[in-house]
Formats: structure tokens, C-alpha cells, sequence
């Protein structure tokens, strides 16, 4: 995270980053606290057989849902804008970074390590900042989590503690089993794949002097290996992940199930009116929802920060005195040899 805030600030893009978060928020805890309501007013007025307040109550919500519809769709639009200037700023800033480099490093590098920079780090700093499960779901996430326990917490403490009881293991297997494990694969998984993608590119360029030297067999054998390391790598991680999602699963099932059959007990003792069991249950739902998407967008920053790492821009100004023409050209023809010719 220290390094993506690094990063942030030296766009100069931090405030507006900031403010585009704040105004995206709001959506899932306010569809919570809405969606939560109707169901509860709805089941008060079947108890109570009031067609009335019914048909009234479905016009409020269906107009409070139109507002919200429009008001996600035009953030969204100005996010999506922001996003794209982003990722284009990445991407100029990472192909002058790299030319300011000197010529031996160039030279002295493989080329799936230049391919690596330019398309899978950056592509994973634009995730983290800006694309799924990642950062702004992170936001999403805790402010609908926190107005979730409150809106439980006003209606049933014993079944917001009892939702708490179940979330908590979650959240420890998670940082356990994945959490503490995933950057150390992440950054194994991108050594791998530079090593895969040198691995394959003389096949493609170079298959001429491969035939005629009949290496064919020695240079599949070594992109085979490359791969199949590169696979094991992939394996651990959606393993991990796996059973994160497994252990999430099984304790949801859990806390639902206990939470239904007090429930029960509490609306046959007269305790508690079905409508409030409703209510709680639909609050539930949404504190998981929020826990889940917290581990999961917890789970991609891991995996994103190693890529991140490797984004040192800074801005600096070099002129024709400092590298040679013929340098800059040549430095210039060594990344396109190896820069897709769809990605920029």
C-alpha cells in the first residue's frame, strides 16, 4: 500500500482519487439500509393486511431505487474517464522511465523481463487502483460493513454477536492460509512468467536458426519446464484461495443456521416479531457480503503490491546531451522488439 500511495501522490492525482472513492461509497450502504427496510415494512404490513401502506411503500422504494440507479450510473461514467487517463499515464511513464535507463541494462536484460514491466506490472497497478475487488470495493466494503453492524446492532445485539462469532474465524483461516503466503507466490509467479515468455519468444522469432541448428528439442524442453513451474506456482495460489472461500462457506451456513433456529425460539416465545427476524437476517447478509468482498479485495492488494514494487516512476527531464541519438533509437528499437503491438 505504501508504494501505490507513493505512486498516487506522484501522479497528482490524490485528491481527486480520493473524492471519486468517497462518492462511490455510498451506493451498497445505502441499497442496505434501503433493501432492509422494505422487506421489513413489507412483512409489517402483510401481518397487519394494510394494502394501502403497501402499494405506498412500493412507490417509495421504487423511486429511492431509480435515484440510486442514476446517481452509481454518473459516478461510474466519471470514474470509468478517470480510470482510462490513468492508464495511460502508466503506461508513458513506464516506456520513458525505462528509456532513461542506460544501454547496458537494456541490452542486459532479457526480453520477457521488459514485457513484464510493460504490460503485467502496469496492468496491475491499474487493477489495484481502479479495477475490481481491489481498492475500490476495499472502501465499498468497509463502510458497508460498519453501517451493517450498526443497523443490526439497533435491532439485535445477540445476532449481530452471533454473526461476529462465525465472521472472526474467517477472517483469521484467511490471513493465515492466504494472506501471509500469496505476495511471496505472486512475485514467484512473475519471475516465472518473464523466464516463460524468453523461454517462448526465440520459437516465434528466431525459428530459422533453431531449425538449422536442430535445437528445437532443447529450447521446447526448456519452455515446457519454464511453464510447468509456472503452473505449480498458479496451482498454490487457487489453492489457497480455495480454501479460503471453502472455510467462508462453511462458516456462513453456520452462523445462518443458529441464527435461524434462535430466531425461531424468539418468535414463538413472542420476543421478537417475524419482520425484525427479516430485517436482521437481510443486515446479515449484507455485513458477509462486505466481509467477503474486505478479504477478497485484502487477497488481490497482496497479490498487486509485488508488481507495484517494481513501478519506481519518478519524473525526470534528460536531453539530447545526456544520451546520443543513436542510443535513445536503439533503446527505442530494443522494447518495441519486444512491446505488443496491442497494448498503448
Amino acid at each position: 500500500m505504501g508504494d501505490l500511495i507513493q505512486l498516487v501522490r506522484r501522479m497528482g492525482i490524490w485528491r481527486q482519487y480520493i473524492i471519486l472513492l468517497l462518492l462511490r461509497s455510498p451506493f451498497d450502504a445505502f441499497r442496505t439500509w434501503m433493501l432492509a427496510n422494505l422487506m421489513k415494512s413489507v412483512f409489517v404490513c402483510l401481518e397487519t393486511d394494510n394494502s394501502g401502506a403497501f402499494l405506498k411503500l412500493c412507490v417509495v422504494y421504487g423511486l429511492l431505487c431509480a435515484m440510486l440507479f442514476v446517481y452509481n450510473g454518473i459516478i461510474w461514467a466519471e470514474y470509468a474517464a478517470f480510470s482510462a487517463k490513468i492508464e495511460i499515464w502508466l503506461q508513458k511513464k513506464m516506456f520513458e522511465k525505462i528509456l532513461s535507463l542506460p544501454l547496458k541494462r537494456i541490452d542486459g536484460r532479457f526480453s520477457g523481463e521488459w514485457i513484464t514491466r510493460l504490460n503485467s506490472d502496469i496492468q496491475a497497478a491499474f487493477t489495484m487502483m481502479n479495477g475490481p475487488l481491489n481498492i475500490p470495493h476495499l472502501v465499498v466494503a468497509v463502510i458497508n460493513t460498519m453501517l451493517s453492524c450498526l443497523l443490526m446492532l439497533k435491532s439485535s445485539l445477540l445476532f449481530l454477536g452471533i454473526t461476529w462469532i462465525f465472521a472472526i474465524p474467517q477472517v483469521v483461516m484467511n490471513d493465515k492460509i492466504v494472506l501471509k503466503s500469496i505476495p511471496k507466490l505472486k512475485e514467484e509467479a512473475q519471475n516465472a512468467m518473464a523466464d516463460n515468455t524468453s523461454a517462448i519468444r526465440p520459437l516465434l522469432t528466431d525459428a530459422d536458426t533453431i531449425l538449422l541448428y536442430d535445437a528445437s528439442e532443447l529450447l521446447m524442453r526448456n519452455c515446457a519446464e519454464t511453464s510447468r513451474r509456472l503452473m505449480k506456482i498458479n496451482l498454490k495460489m487457487h489453492m489457497r484461495k480455495a480454501v479460503s472461500d471453502v472455510s467462508m462457506r462453511l462458516f456462513g451456513i453456520g452462523g445462518y443456521l443458529v441464527i435461524l433456529l434462535i430466531g425461531y425460539r424468539l418468535i414463538h416465545n413472542g420476543t421478537m416479531a417475524f419482520s425484525d427476524v427479516v430485517y436482521c437476517f437481510q443486515v446479515r447478509g449484507s455485513i458477509l457480503s462486505g466481509m467477503f468482498m474486505l478479504l477478497t479485495c485484502l487477497n488481490n492488494l497482496k497479490a498487486n503490491s509485488v508488481c507495484i514494487r517494481n513501478l519506481h516512476i519518478h519524473h525526470q527531464h534528460h536531453t539530447e546531451t545526456e544520451f546520443p541519438v543513436s542510443d535513445i533509437n536503439h533503446k527505442i528499437a530494443c522494447i518495441l522488439a519486444c512491446y505488443p503491438a496491442d497494448v498503448g
